[in-house]
């Protein structure tokens, strides 16, 4: 499709987390801020993904349906690690016994990534357009879960916040049911990137109260 288009080039970035998400790209790539509650076309840029790109030309040029996606399949229960083509609606469970599931105990499978991702309640949902990682990591891995305590008001979780809000205020807000509050301090601007839990020396799960304020 672009052999013949000139206008390309190719740009190397840090390697930082969360780098990959599309408001941190387009400021590192163009110096343009998004705005809050915005999106990158707000400021003239189009921002996607390889994988969208690829589905868009499947659709456009080849009069495809977007029917399958990339899966990654890593972890230590997992004996045969790889990406794979799955179609909509496979379910996880087929997809990780091909790739040699072998849990230890009770099994443990997270759809995303270690900080974004989310731990499936049972192995026979589907796979969908957002299932970019199934992670399946071994009792090891994951290490003990830590206990739940009070905040200190430490302000780590500002600090590694790459969206630049106030990760201690949203808990607050959140936890107080103050949803105008947790509104008008960009609450949807959260990537839930997990970058705010990882650095919490309270070890608050700070993503999962924001997911459920939104």
């Amino acid at each position: 499709v672009l052999a013949d288009t000139h206008g390309i080039s190719l740009r190397v970035i840090p390697t930082k987390y969360p780098s990959g998400g599309a408001k941190q790209l387009t400021q590192i790539l163009t110096g343009k801020q998004v705005p809050h509650g915005g999106r990158s076309s707000d400021i003239g840029v189009l921002m996607q993904n390889v994988g969208t790109a690829y589905a868009v030309k499947r659709a456009v040029i080849d009069g495809e349906p977007l029917t399958e996606r990339v899966v990654t399949l890593t972890g230590e229960a997992i004996s045969r690690p790889g990406n794979v083509w799955a179609r909509l609606g496979t379910p996880v469970s087929h997809l990780l016994n091909d790739a040699g599931f072998c849990p230890s105990g009770d099994p443990m499978v997270i759809m995303g990534g270690p900080l974004m991702g989310f731990t499936l309640p049972w192995l026979d949902v589907p796979v969908v357009k957002i299932t970019n990682c199934l992670l399946a990591p071994s009792a090891s891995e994951m290490g003990e879960p830590e206990e739940e305590k009070g905040c200190i008001r430490c302000s780590a979780c500002a600090d590694a916040c790459p969206a630049d809000l106030l990760p201690q205020q949203l808990y607050w807000f959140s936890k107080g049911q103050q949803h105008d509050k947790a509104t008008s301090h960009n609450l949807a601007d959260c990537i839930e990137c997990g970058a705010c839990a990882w650095v919490c020396p309270s070890n608050i799960p700070l993503v999962q109260y924001f997911r459920q304020e939104k």
